[in-house]
């Protein structure tokens, strides 16, 4: 049956109560002076309760499961999409892609077409913003001529992962909104279609596309079915926890496996019945600690050495509830560009833990081979972190990071060098939302070793279409460094206190010690040369010089390719007065 009706049958019965009947006793005569009471008859109440008729309930029916099938037995729907859709990766697509599972969950009244067509986007072959191949676009397929003849009565569509690259700005998303729209309006202007549903894409942290895979994407589908009144299922806000994890577990962050196509199909009924979806939740560590080991075997619980996970993104995962200690026990590779899942409390990553050193017995280190970002509270502390690759980037999100004095950073190959270390965000597509690369709160830094290429304070932007972000009016970023070394000589590429970005708040640098080969600077310029958008510096920029060594000057402002409204102010030791150049709004030697 196509619609779900539960009924509850309530019997109320009412009970006559019947009168007393009298006795058989012999009356004799009363005595003459004894008194006679009066006689009266016995009385019965009858108390009748009300008859109610039966009562029944009936529990919602779905807009979906009102609709009656074109054919007149099953219902048949055609899964709209690329190729999460289609199950690329998955062992039998045919099987256990989100459509198949679908299928199983609706049952035999119903036929669950799937035309997923991998690398399918959905902006125009020939639209300005598309950086696409023109075969993939949706319409350019076979998979969508084929959808058309399918007579479908429900078409779901979900598309946008692959459009994700294209997002370069406010103009490109608008344009996917558009195209979104139109395909849609096209499947429900097909005869047999009763309704059509937009679906969001799932979280994808992949490369450098996770700020806009993070429910940018879902907003612009929704706001496409809105537009059209149409019916919107929000896959990415049911499945984003799930896929957060899930992302660690051996896929390459953007196909789910078969348990992920599952929390998928679940998402997708949820959808259709209008009823809560219930997705798995991965496990969370009961012990507050768990130990690395690349080389494990897939299913370790990271309770101990032996049954160690066999990747930091897995260990991560595990502590993200409650916080805890990471062991790294081996050499551990992070092998893809790692977005971690978002911690709510402290992480401590460490190769040191119970007396016992695994730098010295296992050779334990992170080597790091493609850029790395965290989201939450982390100290890293007796633990090697190996570069091997140029220019990678260690991005801390504005969340509060502490670098120990046993970090030691090294180059692990000929063709890398230092790790630069960042602040805040880094920006790399102008479709951003800029609130992934702004500090509201509070934010606190401290650096007491490794050898870095530099700290850019704030965030590091690759072009002039990205977001500006930066430290609002109610923001307040402090980084103090008391050990490591920052091996820069020159360039743009220096230590300051701000970032590419604004200042409304106030930015604290706070120098007791450290090397520097290069100069050290309050304000950074923003660049990437031309930008979009205006920095405002209208805030308040914080240098202290207590100790370090310094091979260059420590300067105001680095360039005039910004601004500054806000006060650069300055306070140091005596020893570096020499080294003090530039227009500070005030300045006090100690």
């Amino acid at each position: 049956m196509r619609k779900r009706r539960f009924f509850a049958f309530v019997l109320l019965i009412s009970v006559l109560l019947g009168s007393c009947g009298g006795g058989g006793a012999v009356m004799t005569e009363p005595v003459a002076d004894e008194p006679t009471a009066d006689v009266t008859e016995a009385t019965t109440d009858i108390t009748t309760e009300v008859v109610t008729e039966p009562v029944t309930e009936e529990i919602k029916v779905s807009e979906f499961e009102k609709i009656e099938p074109a054919n007149g037995t099953k219902l048949k729907i055609a899964c709209i999409g690329d190729s999460i859709t289609y199950g690329y990766g998955l062992a039998s697509p045919a099987v256990e892609s989100y459509p198949n599972q679908l299928q199983k969950m609706l049952g035999k009244d119903y036929a669950v077409g799937n035309f997923g067509q991998s690398g399918a986007y959905t902006l125009a072959a020939d639209n300005k913003y598309n950086v696409k191949e023109a075969n993939l676009y949706y319409r350019n397929t076979t998979v969508y001529r084929n959808s058309l003849k399918y007579d479908a009565d429900v078409v779901i569509i979900m598309l946008g992962t692959n459009d994700i690259r294209s997002m370069s700005c406010e103009d490109a998303k608008a344009e996917f909104v558009k195209a979104i729209k139109s395909l849609a309006e096209e499947y429900a202007a097909l005869p047999t279609v009763k309704k059509v549903y937009i679906a969001s894409p799932i979280y994808t942290p992949s490369g450098d596309v996770r700020n806009l895979a993070s429910g940018e994407m879902a907003r612009l589908t929704k706001q496409a079915a809105d537009e059209l009144g149409f019916a919107f299922i929000d896959v990415y806000a049911m499945t984003r926890d799930y896929m957060a994890v899930h992302h660690h577990q051996g896929t390459d962050r953007v196909h789910p496996n078969k348990d992920g196509a599952l929390q998928i199909a679940k998402a997708m009924y949820a959808g259709l019945m209008e009823t809560e979806a219930d997705i798995d939740v991965y496990p969370i560590s009961d012990t507050g600690v768990v130990f690395v080991n690349e080389k494990a075997p897939a299913g370790g619980d990271g309770k101990t050495p032996e049954t160690a996970v066999n990747g930091l993104g897995k260990a991560v995962a595990l502590l993200r509830e409650s916080g805890g200690t990471v062991v790294i026990c081996s050499p551990c590779t992070i092998d893809y560009t790692c977005h971690l899942t978002e911690n709510k409390k402290t992480i401590t990553v460490t190769s040191v833990y119970n007396g016992i050193d695994y730098r010295a017995t296992a050779n334990a280190k992170i080597n790091l081979k493609y850029n790395f970002f965290m989201y939450g509270d982390f100290i890293w502390d007796d633990v090697e972190i190996s570069a091997l690759a140029k220019n990678l980037v260690f991005v801390c999100n504005y969340n509060n990071v502490t670098i120990g004095e046993g970090v030691t950073c090294t180059v692990g190959s000929s063709s890398a060098g230092s790790i630069l270390f960042v602040v805040g965000g880094n920006a790399v597509f102008g479709g951003e939302p800029v609130e992934q690369f702004t500090l509201s709160g509070k934010c606190n830094i401290e650096i007491n070793g490794g050898t870095w290429m530099y700290i850019r304070a704030g965030n590091r932007r690759n072009s002039g279409q990205v977001p500006i972000g930066g430290v609002s009016e109610t923001g307040e970023l402090t980084i103090t460094v008391n050990g490591g070394t920052f091996t820069n000589t020159g360039g743009t590429g220096l230590t300051a206190a701000t970032g590419m970005n604004s200042n409304y708040g106030v930015c604290n640098l706070i120098i007791n010690g450290g090397t520097f080969k290069g100069p050290i600077y309050a304000v950074s310029r923003v660049g990437v040369n031309e930008t979009a958008e205006d920095a405002v510096m209208s805030g308040t920029v914080n240098l202290l010089i207590n100790g370090g060594t310094f091979a260059g000057k420590i300067i105001a402002v680095q360039d005039n390719s910004i601004t500054v409204t806000g006060s650069v102010n300055v306070t140091c030791a005596s020893a570096y007065e020499s080294k003090l150049q530039g227009n500070f709004t005030s300045k006090v030697i100690k």
